[in-house]
């Protein structure tokens, strides 16, 4: 009898594990599929221009120049976005952030995806030898692929009826880690996260400053042949280091055009204003 008992239990245990497990099993396939999308966009600042204002201004040029670009091209690849799983989008692809979107940036990818919430993202800003088109044309794309450009920027900077324009290419390397983001992917539907790219950064006046200013004063000045436009060269001619503005804390930077370069690498947001760590390679 003793036997027969044990043996009943042992067949009634092992039913409810089974049955557990199919409940399980049930559960997760309850949790369902849906789109992960991402995004990469330059706000209004970079679609529509950072507007003239005067000293303490909020969100506009506060020595009074007001900046258009023409042409604001990114390279963004090595994306990785951790939740309910990991998506990954390796590959390269150039964005022209200067085309309207209407407010909603421009996609990078959509994928099949588990559905749960992704909190975690990294990205990188890099040049490619063989980047893809994103929104941009295949002249933009051979332009960066052929010059190792991660972000080329184009554009004018107006005030008091004097233009000048600027064309510059970096050749950064950045990884944007730990960026919090908040897709909820939904059974069926599609959770969102944004690459945002915060123009304004490449005219702050301070590397390190939680409170910058955007200026332009001392980039208009470095116009020495005065021939309207503003060159990497001529920004690299141009001593910082007697400057009230554009500290740079114990960093070797000495000049204009390494400190704008700097500010190169901090463009990189999620979001809106999300917080991403990053990491210049070199």
């Amino acid at each position: 009898m003793r036997r027969t008992t044990t043996g009943l239990a042992m067949a009634l245990a092992l039913a409810l594990a089974a049955t557990a497990v199919g409940c399980d099993d049930d559960d997760e396939d309850a949790a369902g599929t849906g789109t992960l999308a991402v995004d990469v966009f330059g706000e209004a600042f970079i679609e529509e221009g950072i507007p003239a204002g005067t000293a303490g201004c909020d969100g506009c040029v506060e020595d009074g120049w007001a900046i258009t670009f023409d042409r604001f091209l990114i390279v963004v690849q090595d994306i990785e976005v951790r939740g309910a799983e990991t998506v990954a989008a390796p590959e390269a692809r150039v964005f022209d952030l200067a085309k309207p979107s209407s407010g909603g940036g421009h996609r990078v990818f959509d994928r099949a995806a588990a559905a749960g919430t992704y909190d975690a993202l990294d990205y990188r800003v890099a040049p490619s030898r063989e980047p893809a088109v994103g929104n941009a044309t295949t002249d933009d794309v051979a332009l960066m692929a052929a010059e190792g450009y991660s972000i080329y920027v184009e554009g004018r900077a107006e005030k008091d009826g004097t233009t000048l324009t600027f064309n510059w290419g970096f050749d950064t390397d950045t990884r944007y880690t730990a960026c919090e983001t908040q897709a909820t992917v939904a059974d069926g539907g599609t959770g969102r996260s944004q690459l945002t790219i915060h123009a304004d950064h490449l005219l702050y006046d301070d590397l390190d400053s939680e409170t910058p200013q955007v200026v332009f004063g001392l980039i208009a000045s470095a116009d020495a042949d005065g021939d309207g436009a503003i060159t990497p060269a001529e920004l690299a001619a141009v001593d910082i280091t007697g400057e009230t503005r554009y500290q740079v804390g114990s960093r070797d930077i000495t000049d204009l055009w390494g400190f704008v370069r700097a500010q190169a690498h901090t463009v990189g947001h999620i979001d809106g204003e999300g917080h991403c760590d990053f990491q210049p390679a070199e």
